[in-house]
């Protein structure tokens, strides 16, 4: 499901400006457009209506031409954001943020190169170190077919920001048309050691090594464009105050992903909540959120946004396995065992979902109907995976079935030597049947691998330490 637009107030403005490009005196008296606000949603309606009221209230300040522009800007009113910039840069001809926004509105349409890198160069007249201007200019200059003035713009970025990725990506575009095949990859590979799934470096990676010769290379990047993220990592301090003000779930929607991408799945669950709070009823980004909850550690937030995210979506088994995952977690596993029993319904083919109800069934109570769940699970399936292992013997423990227990914690230590769990309970077996030399062996590989408070407890009771 994608989110659904609801109304961001894209091409609702009802009045265009009459603004004129490259006037030599500002039209302070220019009309000042009255958005249709009838299908907008309320933060949106609200950010144009008060930006627009101090517009009214002086047309003379650039400043408010300006902050005008940006919430036209940020919620892709292209034309209307540019009549408005030109205004501002014509009031208040000393902040370089209007010519530069101009020059990034003029250059998303791709129309206006030639005026999108006249406005940029206005922007650099005013601040000339500024890394993200030189590399706008250089794009729009290589958009245009100038590939000497646009790598002169990118190498002049990188020199003042050597971590700048879009940069590096387009000069490294540039050296390979110009058949620089070395130095093309040098760039690329920098990057994405950087940003490993960095799709437009992993793309003209494959390109550079096929044309190299270096056909397994460029085969093993095409596998790895496939899971590629669309993103650049670069600060541009300047048009985030453009971003800042998008206020349309749409827009705040797309910020979030970009902090999931980036790991920041606190900043990611702060916008997933304006989300959710104008669409109710998105089952993805509740989903989404609940999956940011969970990063973070927050287990009853999570819990609750899986939950919703079923209620609307019952069909969604990844959000169905998440939950009763959870609800293993929170020592309800008679709830889990009903939610896996569901995902088995939805997804028959899921490889965890046997193994996780058969640990349910079993934690719950019915020893029997989990037992029976493992032996299912092992009779049909691939081979048994360590972690199904430890909590199949440890429902045979829970039987009384000692030796065929400690078969499976051998066999999932056999797959993962540095099981913690495995070592402890092939610990507790041993002690339990009176072999306290091997069963402190096993507790002291335990706590090498993980330390654990069970652990502590066990050897502490046995008056026992490790070396």
């Amino acid at each position: 499901m994608t989110l659904r637009p609801t109304g961001t107030g894209i091409g609702l403005l009802a009045v265009g400006f009459l603004a004129v490009a490259g006037c030599e005196a500002p039209i302070s008296q220019a009309p000042v457009p009255i958005p249709d606000t009838a299908e907008m949603e309320a933060q949106v309606e609200k950010r144009f209506r008060e930006t627009r009221a101090a517009v009214v209230a002086d047309p003379t300040s650039a400043d408010a031409w300006g902050r005008f522009g940006m919430v036209l800007h940020a919620h892709e009113l292209w034309d209307e954001a540019a009549a408005a910039y030109r205004q501002a840069e014509a009031l208040g001809g000393n902040d370089e943020r209007w010519p530069y926004f101009l020059g990034d509105v003029l250059s998303v349409t791709g129309t206006e190169l030639d005026d999108s890198a006249d406005a940029f160069r206005r922007a650099m007249a005013l601040r000339s170190d500024y890394a993200p201007a030189h590399m706008r200019l250089g794009k729009v200059l290589l958009a245009a077919g100038e590939e000497n003035q646009a790598a002169a713009e990118l190498e002049r970025a990188l020199e003042l920001a050597p971590g700048l990725q879009p940069a590096q990506v387009s000069l490294a575009q540039i050296r390979l048309a110009q058949g620089e095949l070395e130095e093309a990859t040098r760039r690329l590979e920098s990057v994405l050691e950087v940003s490993p799934r960095h799709g437009q470096a992993l793309s003209t990676l494959g390109q550079a090594y096929m044309r190299l010769g270096r056909r397994d290379e460029a085969r093993a990047i095409a596998v790895r464009a496939r899971s590629a993220a669309i993103y650049n990592l670069y600060s541009d301090p300047l048009m985030g105050q453009v971003v800042s003000e998008g206020v349309s779930s749409v827009l705040v929607w797309e910020r979030a992903k970009g902090f999931f991408d980036d790991g920041n799945f606190e900043q990611a669950a702060l916008g997933l909540q304006r989300v959710v709070a104008v669409q109710p009823d998105n089952s993805e980004a509740h989903h989404q959120l609940a999956v940011a909850y969970g990063n973070v550690g927050d287990v009853d937030r999570s819990r609750y946004h899986l939950e919703r995210t079923l209620a609307l979506a019952p069909e969604q088994v990844e959000a169905r396995m998440q939950l009763a995952v959870a609800l293993l977690d929170k020592q309800e596993p008679a709830a889990a065992a009903e939610q896996l029993a569901r995902v088995l319904e939805l997804a028959p083919g899921d490889p965890d979902a046997p193994w996780l109800l058969a640990q349910a069934r079993a934690s719950s109570g019915d020893l029997a109907g989990g037992l029976a769940t493992f032996e299912s699970a092992a009779g049909s399936r691939a081979p048994t995976p360590a972690w199904a292992h430890v909590e199949w013997g440890k429902a045979l423990a829970q039987g009384g079935n000692a030796e065929e227990a400690f078969e499976h914690f051998q066999t999932a230590l056999a797959d993962d030597p540095d099981s913690a769990e495995a070592l402890f309970y092939s610990g507790l077996l041993l002690e339990g049947l009176g072999r306290t030399e091997e069963a402190v062996s096993y507790y002291c590989k335990s706590m090498d691998s993980k330390p654990n408070p069970p652990t502590v407890v066990r050897l502490q009771i046995l008056g026992r330490s490790c070396p």
